[in-house]
């Protein structure tokens, strides 16, 4: 074959037209520039994602920024105007400020049930909130109502809805739903649980910044819910409670206030993963947590955050918990601040047969006022090899340490797990891509002086460490 040959225009139109729905909406349009038979193929994907933030940029003037977006509101028209296509699986569209384009999002909504999709996602909340306020907690009411033809629009299989309220009783319709994520507006428990008890497919429920739902209580067992995200909501209750009855429950994130709850409690029989990350501080229940992990700990994949390991020291006797024997994978979020050591100790005794660890490294913060154990003494934390743990004997092969800054307690860590981990077979050190880390300014030296430093006897003569 000739060095030069367009070999994409030997590919049959049905196999690219399969290949442009297999990435995202972004990636199709620019296969538009590989060859001629490919400047139309791009306009019969199957999924179709609108997002304002590919046309507006930030760091432009007030005056750009509208122009830009007024380039994207026409090329949206344009778009579904043109479209010839009469099935799809997806449609997305991400806009701010709905309401100042209402007949161009009331045609794309009408365009996407026309178009047949599957799977539909409208997100009109402000990209920027989300980072503004990473812990700060307002209610939001929602900028968009989803447009009653769309109820008709039985075959939705993926509904997401952000900042765009809907009546709770249509949404009975749509009996092939499978999954159903909700943010940035007012969600009650009602709603929850009539979606739940009604829409007989439901297996994924995702609640992002919703508010108002008092009670999170789903005490009547969900055997159809395999996957629950609950991501920096604001539950107000006067008893707090916390309860999800889903035996089948297979994956569960939480993320936000944990003073909301005195009581917090998943059951499932099946967990495969879950992620705690409560980013506020309350009055040291620790009880509380240890209990969740007992509840929830035949899990495989666990990711916990250092207001866990601030935590669960206070609760004393239950350091003595039963090490968990289903754990392979654990994710600590730490800064190996003094204060979170007792609860590294807490959790890797915990885990005996852990195969996969992930340390992420990142700045304190310290959520509780208590005092260490008098005798405790956390420069001697590392380098104390008489504290050895089952999982560094018989089964950890694998430890990632991201967000690396060659502190000396970052070093003191890394020498531990290289001189006591029989079995370790990787170590990979991901450098914190900062000015502060290195140095002397550059990252070669910077990973030389590292090597040198960790050139020690290594336990394991398998063991091979990467520095990235």
């Amino acid at each position: 074959m000739a060095p030069n040959q367009d070999r994409f225009s030997s590919l049959p139109q049905s196999l690219l037209y399969t290949i442009v729905s297999l990435i995202s909406f972004k990636e199709a349009v620019r296969t538009s520039i590989l060859s001629k038979s490919w400047i139309d193929i791009f306009k019969s994907t199957s999924n179709i994602e609108f997002d304002e933030v590919f046309f507006v940029k930030d760091d432009q003037t007030y005056q750009i920024r509208q122009s830009q977006r007024k380039v994207f509101l026409e090329f949206m028209t344009l778009w579904i105007t043109n479209h010839k296509e009469t099935i799809g699986n997806k449609f997305s569209l991400r806009l701010s400020m709905p309401e100042k384009a209402k007949r161009v999002v009331r045609k794309c909504i009408a365009f996407a049930t026309r178009y047949g999709v599957k799977d539909l996602e409208l997100d009109f909340c402000d990209p920027k909130l989300d980072c503004y306020l990473s812990t700060n907690y307002i209610n939001h009411e929602a900028l968009f109502e989803l447009p009653a033809h769309v109820y008709g629009h039985t075959c939705l299989e993926s509904l997401k809805l952000f900042s765009c309220s809907f009546v709770e009783a249509e949404l009975l319709n749509f009996h092939a739903l499978k999954e159903i994520s909700l943010g940035w507006m007012e969600v009650k428990l009602t709603t929850i649980k009539t979606l739940l008890s009604n829409c007989e497919a439901l297996e994924s429920l995702s609640l992002k910044r919703c508010w108002n739902s008092y009670d999170f209580d789903l005490g009547e067992e969900n055997p159809r819910l395999r996957k629950l995200i609950v991501d920096r909501c604001m539950f107000r209750s006067n008893s707090r409670y916390f309860i999800v009855n889903a035996p089948n429950l297979r994956y569960f994130y939480y993320s936000g206030l944990n003073n909301n709850f005195l009581v917090m409690d998943v059951r499932s029989l099946v967990m495969e993963e879950e992620i705690l990350d409560f980013c506020i501080e309350f009055e040291g229940h620790a009880i509380f947590l240890y209990k969740l992990v007992k509840d929830i700990s035949g899990a495989s994949i666990l990711t916990v955050c250092n207001y866990f390991f601030q935590v669960i020291p206070m609760g004393g006797c239950f350091l003595q918990m039963p090490r968990n024997s289903y754990v392979r994978s654990l994710t600590m979020k730490s800064s190996l601040d003094q204060k979170e050591l007792l609860g590294i100790t807490f959790l890797l005794n915990s885990c005996p047969e852990l195969e996969s660890l992930t340390i992420e490294l990142g700045p304190p913060q310290i959520f509780l006022d208590y005092d260490l154990p008098e005798n405790f003494n956390s420069k001697r934390f590392w380098t104390d090899h008489t504290k050895t743990y089952k999982c560094m004997i018989y089964t950890l092969r694998e430890v990632e340490i991201k967000g690396f800054k060659g502190l000396m307690d970052e070093i003191r860590m890394l020498t531990y797990f290289i001189t006591t981990g029989k079995v370790l077979r990787k170590m990979t050190i991901n450098i914190m891509e900062d000015d502060v880390a290195y140095q002397d300014g550059t990252l070669d030296s910077y990973c030389c002086d590292i090597t040198k430093t960790l050139m020690i006897h290594r336990a394991s003569k398998d063991l091979e460490i990467s520095i990235c």
